[in-house]
């Protein structure tokens, strides 16, 4: 089975990894594109937590660990299934304790229990001593299995005695079983590192203090874990929702400074998603056939100009007039619909591709392709990211109607203006102008224009930042692209929004 499986009308391959997996198998790996940035950022030693929002490569990089071959001979345990054991460590959470001070350091030994169990049920052939520290049989035989299995058996525990839990961590954690199986685990993990991924939802409820903590200790072992074990060949990296991350960040950890380093953030450059996108088209049509003559002389897929030159222009075009007849870059054009992340700019390609197939220009794309391409998919890509947040605000979707039909540029302090129409849309009366325009930020529905030149608005928007976007109330404000369809929004004839700089992309 190869990439063509994906179908005709999938040229850039399918929106998520699950799906390509389970398609590709084994041949997912000649699928990946090696020449992403955060590859070696994320298989660096000192990297423990990697973030990114829905849809920014998070589990395709989990992928990646599985065959990297930046630590040779590495064994590989994916903790992929959190869904599997999130109820149950909730629960454990919210009978910690009810100070966050005295039950985040709690479960971070239930953490701690739970990463060694892991190791050492996936490796517990290698050695009786090892075996010997099991700590139990797992009969669905997964890691989320098991973690589900351990934090259910210390849940029982807990509603017993909650000091008894604490007590009991420390023992079975200094068992000497226990201590030698680490040691011995150690010593193979010089012959063998063991990178083991741990994978949490893409939604979830802030207002859950107890698995807010959980979280929280997740973050808080991974990194004291990483210091005892990276440089002695165990690997561990967590891997963390970017739409929840701030608020643990800003009100859950107890000491971010401390517990968050070398953290990597999935935050994509225009240069990188045309490689990224180019790629996968040049495997279709490799194997189709289909290459244009221009494609078929070695490509640089390190220079994003010599891709552009070759893999993007011959098919997309150099310059499309947009629907306001107004003629910008192909490239540009189709990006600035997207938030900067591979699968909506793959969805957005195989939305091209269908109408040029349906056509019969297929793998050429005319300027009536896009444009159409885009206007069909675009509401569904906002739908999307407002579906990411539901959990984070309720009623988000009636929260954010109150920006229909407001222009593409406006003054910030009109946010405060519109934001009473929201008022009855707010969960337990927790409504306030400021919490309207910090949802609308978090979205990227509303960003900070930073430069206005020929028509073109480059904009800053908090999903490529690693902090809060800042507006104060004189700043110019922008809609993005991607909602115009969404808010009815009141488009400017002569203005084009750039969510991203392209001063430096040339």
């Amino acid at each position: 089975m190869n990439h063509m499986a994906a179908g005709a009308l999938r040229p850039f391959g399918q929106a998520d990894c699950e799906a390509e997996l389970r398609l590709l198998r084994d041949q997912y790996s000649e699928l990946y594109f090696d020449e992403t940035p955060f590859n070696d950022q994320a298989t660096a030693p000192e990297t423990y937590l990697i973030i990114g929002r829905r849809g920014s490569g998070k589990t395709a990089l989990a992928q990646y660990f599985s065959f990297q071959r930046a630590l040779p001979n590495a064994i590989y345990i994916a903790v992929d299934e959190p869904a599997i054991y999130q109820q149950v460590l909730s629960d454990v959470a919210a009978h910690s304790s009810q100070s966050r001070e005295v039950s985040i350091p709690k479960l971070e030994k239930v953490w701690e229990y739970v990463l060694w169990c892991v190791i050492f049920e996936h490796i517990r052939s290698q050695s009786a001593l090892i075996t010997a520290a099991c700590d139990m049989t797992c009969e669905e035989r997964t890691p989320s299995g098991l973690v589900n299995s351990i934090i259910s058996r210390l849940h029982r525990f807990l509603r017993e005695d909650n000091q008894e839990l604490d007590e009991r961590l420390k023992l079975l954690l200094s068992e000497d079983r226990v201590q030698l199986a680490k040691q011995e685990t150690l010593r193979f993990a010089q012959r063998r590192p063991i990178i083991i991924v741990l994978d949490t939802l893409e939604r979830y409820d802030t207002r859950d203090d107890g698995l807010m903590n959980a979280l929280a200790a997740l973050i808080q072992c991974a990194a004291k874990f990483n210091i005892s074990y990276s440089e002695r060949g165990i690997h561990l990296k967590v891997l963390m929702s970017g739409e929840v991350y701030p608020f643990l960040e800003e009100q859950v950890l107890q000491n971010p400074s401390k517990s968050v380093r070398d953290s990597v953030h999935l935050f994509w450059r225009p240069k990188d998603l045309l490689r990224l996108i180019s790629w996968r088209f040049y495997r279709y049509l490799s194997a189709q056939g289909m290459l244009h003559a221009s494609s078929k002389h070695s490509i640089d897929w390190t220079s994003h100009r010599d891709v552009l030159r070759k893999m993007w222009i011959p098919y997309f075009g150099e310059h499309v007039r947009n629907r306001r007849g107004v003629e910008e870059s192909t490239f540009y054009y189709v990006l600035r619909h997207t938030q900067m992340r591979p699968r909506q700019l793959i969805l957005l390609c195989n939305s091209i591709a269908k109408l040029a197939h349906r056509d019969g220009t297929f793998p050429t794309f005319r300027g009536d392709h896009l444009r159409e391409g885009i206007l069909q998919l675009e509401d569904d890509l906002a739908l999307e990211v407002v579906n990411s947040f539901s959990s984070l605000y309720p009623n988000v979707a009636r929260i954010i109607d109150a920006l229909v039909g407001t222009p593409l540029i406006f003054k910030a302090k009109e946010l405060a203006r519109w934001a009473p129409r929201t008022a009855s849309a707010w969960h337990n009366s927790s409504y306030s102008p400021a919490g309207f325009a910090s949802l609308a930020s978090e979205l990227g529905i509303v960003g900070k224009v930073n430069q206005l030149t020929g028509g073109v608005v480059e904009a800053e928007f908090e999903y490529s930042l690693k902090r809060r976007l800042g507006i104060s109330i004189d700043d110019e404000c922008a809609i993005h692209p991607m909602y115009y369809s969404r808010l009815g929004t009141k488009v400017n004839q002569e203005l084009r929004v750039m969510p991203f700089s392209i001063t430096h992309e040339t």
